[in-house]
């Protein structure tokens, strides 16, 4: 297994890597399908396209309607999020011990305005020195833009940052932008430079090791 030096910073993707938010995203995604007629897809189907920003993935959707559809897929997660939050088994854990000995931050190609509501209503905004989302950057994931800020936020030298994600993206973006990659995923294979985590309490007991 890949060992990585004790990071400084730890930047936390937030869908589907520290809370489960796949039912609602899909819900969400369907409704919107369903306005514009297109044919539903199935969870399989909707999973493969996961991982990039609205700004990124929609023009090539929906076309000059793209914008409308944007508003059309946020009005309709705004309706549900706050009521379907489900956190991963031990992310409160992890985040309460990486908050004694490192500094964490968020980049989600989540809305940000969104992205800050939950993160709020969780009452996080403690555990974070920074938080960026979609649109907050020049760039969002996979690019490396939205890291550079969040470091730019955090303000202080970072010798060494690991990136915590279950995307493609945010492998890519961790890569592009120099971070240890870390990916969360249920699939162990070999990935060249990066440390592949079944779940967070597998991160939880590594990251216990540079503690001691």
């Amino acid at each position: 297994m890949i060992k990585f030096e004790k990071p400084d910073l730890i930047l936390f993707d937030w869908d589907n890597t520290l809370l489960d938010t796949t039912p609602i995203l899909y819900k969400s995604y369907c409704e919107l399908r369903k306005y514009f007629n297109i044919p539903e897809y199935t969870m399989e189907e909707y999973q493969k396209m996961t991982g990039f920003s609205m700004r990124e993935s929609f023009p090539n959707l929906f076309g000059e309607k793209w914008e409308e559809a944007k508003s059309i897929f946020l009005a309709t997660y705004q309706k549900y999020h706050l009521e379907y939050l489900q956190i991963f088994p031990k992310t409160q854990e992890l985040l309460e011990f990486c908050s004694r000995f490192c500094k964490m931050g968020i980049v989600s190609n989540k809305t940000s305005l969104v992205l800050r509501k939950e993160i709020e209503v969780l009452g996080w905004d403690k555990y974070f020195v920074a938080i960026v989302g979609a649109g907050d950057a020049k760039k969002d994931k996979p690019a490396p833009d939205p890291v550079y800020l969040a470091i730019e936020k955090y303000g202080y030298p970072v010798k060494t940052t690991w990136f915590v994600g279950d995307g493609d993206s945010d492998v890519k973006c961790a890569k592009s932008s120099g971070c240890c990659p870390v990916r969360i995923s249920q699939k162990i294979k070999d990935e060249d430079g990066v440390l592949v985590v079944k779940n967070l309490e597998e991160l939880l007991l590594i990251l216990y090791t540079y503690e001691i």
